[in-house]
């Protein structure tokens, strides 16, 4: 818009040069001789600076529209540079997916245990030598009516069963649902143990199952790997087989 206007102008001074170049030259001639030329000279020096004047704007108007059509050309090239350069890393991101860090494993805490109990790991696997024992054992404080008891206090009776921690008497062989065993001074009362590969049968063991036991009793001959089972009465070891394999036990936690 702006490059119009000088043109225009340009154009406008142009035919006023000329207008005024014709006239008052032409005038001046006929009219006053001497001082005629003068004029005429003074217009040819006015003329002479006005296209002296039209040719710096003409200069000028050139520079400017040049400068423009650069301006503009740069403009263009730095904007092909941009995209080209944003196509590129589009493309190479295409095959060159960023490296992930590697997860950390979470860490996992123990489930809380009761009070008695510590969680301990497969290190506390040892191959015992496994007897059985009743209350009215060779040695054992067994009362008039054939109820006893073992050393941390838990009462038996052959006929009633084992009394529970509720103060209850329950039939069978069991504390809680634990087998009853005496151990070494090493292994704390109350700490749980499995046996596996013990090799009884009869009396509700079975040679493919493992048990779970409690310890509850020590015993002046129960030292070391020596675990000794609770099955009611000596009476009825008898009804016991056992076999010649080896026994497996566990600690599955340990008893304060």
């Amino acid at each position: 818009m702006k490059l119009k206007r000088i043109c225009t102008f340009l154009i406008m001074v142009f035919i006023l040069s000329g207008c005024m170049s014709d006239v008052p030259v032409s005038n001046a001639n006929m009219s006053f001789g001497d001082a005629g030329e003068l004029t005429h000279r003074n217009s040819a020096q006015l003329m002479a600076k006005k296209l002296e004047e039209n040719q710096t704007i003409k200069q000028e108007v050139q520079a400017y529209a040049s400068k423009n059509t650069n301006k503009k050309l740069i403009q263009q090239a730095f904007v092909q540079d941009v995209l080209q350069e944003v196509k590129e890393k589009s493309d190479a991101s295409k095959y060159h997916s960023p490296k992930k860090e590697p997860e950390k494993p979470v860490e996992q805490k123990p489930a809380d245990n009761v009070e008695t109990a510590s969680v301990v790991d497969d290190a506390n696997i040892f191959y015992p030598r496994t007897t059985l024992y009743g209350v009215d054992c060779y040695g054992c404080n067994v009362r008039e009516d054939g109820t006893g008891n073992t050393a941390i206090g838990v009462m038996l009776n052959p006929n009633l069963g084992v009394m529970q921690s509720d103060g209850t008497w329950k039939e069978g062989l069991t504390y809680d649902g634990y087998y009853i065993i005496a151990a070494d001074p090493s292994i704390p009362f109350y700490s749980i143990i499995e046996i596996s590969n013990h090799g009884l049968s009869g009396m509700g063991f079975s040679p493919d199952v493992p048990i779970q036991a409690m310890v509850l009793d020590r015993g002046g001959g129960i030292k070391g790997a020596h675990l000794d089972l609770y099955i009611g009465s000596e009476t009825f070891i008898g009804n016991i087989s056992i076999s010649g394999s080896q026994p497996v036990a566990k600690i599955l936690r340990y008893g304060k």
